[in-house]
């Protein structure tokens, strides 16, 4: 069976990789779910803000986990660089907000047909207006549990750890409600 890609962001790649290890390029469930990020996420995390918070994302594990990415051909290239243009055009005149990284995994989403994983709401906005079709993290954290993936406890650890951090989703009320009512 082929993987079912599904394209990582950067703050939900952070919120999860700690927890989930490795997050990326490992297959799970029956629809054979895999998880990737695009190189410029790397390139996102070498910042000095980010690095300076998210210190462990340089950790010899993470690097190597953070080193496979969606195959595409030159004919597929082409058509996410048109993408690419057309979006970040539309985000320059039309809805300030997402960043060139978020304008990329929206074009590699709509030419490779997956979903991205994604709490930001420019992006996920974004993604709406392109029908690129887009998911919480908390959504992709209940298709893992369905999938014998990761446990309610893992779960509930994740969601606790957010809220000690203050790095809660926009949604996580909501979400929690839709996808694990019985929190």
């Amino acid at each position: 069976m082929p993987q079912s890609k599904i394209l990582v962001d950067t703050n939900s790649y952070l919120r999860l990789a700690q927890t989930i290890r490795p997050l990326l390029f490992v297959p799970f469930g029956d629809n054979e779910y895999c998880l990737y990020i695009l190189p410029e996420l790397n390139d996102e995390l070498a910042n000095r803000r980010l690095n300076s918070k998210f210190p462990w994302v340089d950790e010899e594990e993470y690097l190597e986990n953070r080193k496979s990415f969606p195959t595409v051909g030159r004919k597929q290239k082409r058509a996410i660089l048109t993408n690419f243009d057309f979006i970040w055009d539309f985000v320059q005149t039309e809805l300030p907000g997402p960043s060139r990284v978020d304008a990329l995994y929206i074009a590699y989403a709509l030419e490779l047909g997956v979903p991205v994983v994604t709490d930001d709401q420019d992006m996920t906005e974004l993604a709406k207006e392109f029908e690129v079709p887009v998911m919480p993290t908390l959504e992709l954290l209940k298709i893992m549990h369905d999938s014998n993936h990761a446990d309610l406890k893992k779960i509930k650890g994740i969601v606790e750890y957010w809220r000690a951090i203050g790095d809660c989703p926009a949604n996580l009320h909501r979400d929690l409600k839709k996808f694990f009512p019985d929190f």
